[in-house]
């Protein structure tokens, strides 16, 4: 019994007085820094422009019908007014669709794209993480960039380390 408790002891006072190995990473410096977030930035914002100019061209025609309209409501019959008013109401909703569809906060193409760029370099980033934290002992390592993380010595920033493995294994893998 004596000899258990002893056992016990010993093997918590080794894990009392070993040695913890924390790192952190600043996500933020690594999109600022991490080429292949660039390029997924610059992709990005190319097909945000194509959309935008795609809606912005649907407005100019739906301004350009009700000016029209306006310009001529007063010569046309009745059931001539219901018929444009119909197609511009028509145009209008298919503006908001196309908007939300193509554009909108949530399930939108854009958002789609978005997600679709961002998945290889997430990937990347786990792996990085991963293989730095394995080959160097880390215990743990934390994302600062979203606050987890509230102090810690700057000798544990393996920000750089990171980001050149995500080099290495995007260079590898084109």
């Amino acid at each position: 019994m004596k000899n258990s408790v002893l056992w016990y002891l010993l093997l918590f006072m080794s894990f009392v007085f070993s040695e913890v190995k924390i790192g952190y990473v600043d996500s933020q410096q690594i999109m600022t820094q991490y080429e292949g977030f660039r390029l997924a930035q610059i992709e990005l914002e190319k097909e945000q422009k194509r959309l935008e100019a795609e809606y912005n061209t649907m407005a100019q025609q739906l301004d350009s019908l009700y000016r029209s309209y306006e310009q001529q409501r007063l010569l046309m019959s009745d059931d001539r007014k219901k018929e444009k008013e119909n197609e511009l109401v028509a145009k209008e909703r298919e503006l908001q669709e196309f908007g939300m569809k193509k554009l909108g906060p949530q399930n939108s193409e854009l958002v789609q794209i978005q997600n679709q760029l961002m998945q290889p370099i997430l990937k990347v980033f786990s792996d990085a993480c991963n293989k730095v934290g394995a080959d160097q002992g880390y215990d743990f390592i934390f994302d600062a960039g979203t606050g987890g993380l509230l102090y810690s010595l700057e000798s544990h920033n393996i920000t750089d380390e990171v980001i050149e493995e995500m080099n290495k294994i995007s260079t590898n893998s084109n």
